[in-house]
């Protein structure tokens, strides 16, 4: 209850300093805020924009999706076998310092306009993140935990459910939130300068149009979805694990 009461007051703040803004400032700097969720109210229930979601959520599934698998399976490995860690972490480290920027030019002179550019670099700006993840989690497993299990004859299903499993869990679910974070942002930057469909679009068209209140909708209603997706998966998938765990 407390939690929810300082979320109401910080939220309160936001707005009350929003209005402030757009009474100091303008509209075309900050829109009111009654008008902007009016919009946000009138976006939720157009079907072109509900389609541009959908197109968008798509091509997030699909990059992080697939990089979550790769990355978590080849972190595991890597911090079974010493040689793939030496031969992976450059590749690694070069797509972690690389610009998501140059990624999204790249893929469309490799790719072209569409979906498989958002999807290339949605996957290349969250792997290295889920890599180093599992990876880190490999690496700092207690051996002197496994070596008692192995002395008590442990079944390799056990040690797996009851070592493995809960320890890398720990590290490589952060590095799920975080990759989500991260490809949330990626996927509309990417929409807006080489799809002409997903959100990242709509985002585009209210710029060029110089429509602030739009902007500010999407906005809202961009985190309105990342918020959504973090109460209704992450947290309840993060507490069944943390109660499977004690």
């Amino acid at each position: 209850m407390k939690k929810l009461l300082y979320t109401i007051l910080s939220l309160t703040i936001f707005f009350i300093l929003w209005e402030i803004g757009y009474r100091s400032l303008g509209d075309l700097v900050l829109p009111p805020v009654l008008d902007t969720f009016y919009m946000f109210y009138t976006m939720i229930q157009n079907p072109e924009v509900l389609e541009n979601i959908t197109i968008t959520m798509k091509r997030i599934f699909i990059g992080l999706g697939s990089s979550i698998i790769l990355a978590s399976i080849l972190g595991v490995i890597a911090g079974l076998v010493r040689p793939i860690a030496y031969m992976v972490q450059p590749i690694v480290t070069i797509m972690l310092g690389m610009p998501s920027i140059a990624w999204i030019v790249l893929a469309m002179i490799w790719f072209g306009m569409g979906d498989p550019t958002v999807i290339f670099v949605v996957f290349v700006a969250t792997f290295p993140i889920i890599f180093l993840g599992s990876f880190q989690g490999m690496q700092t497993i207690d051996h002197d935990l496994i070596t008692m299990a192995d002395s008590f004859k442990l079944s390799l299903k056990t040690k797996l459910l009851n070592i493995y499993f809960p320890h890398i869990f720990s590290y490589i679910f952060p590095a799920w939130l975080t990759a989500i974070g991260l490809s949330w942002k990626i996927v509309i930057m990417a929409e807006l300068i080489s799809s002409d469909d997903g959100m990242g679009s709509l985002l585009a068209i209210a710029r060029s149009h110089i429509d602030t209140t739009s902007v500010m909708a999407i906005l809202i209603l961009m985190v309105s979805l990342l918020i959504l997706v973090e109460r209704l998966l992450l947290e309840p998938m993060k507490k069944r694990m943390e109660s499977w765990r004690k």
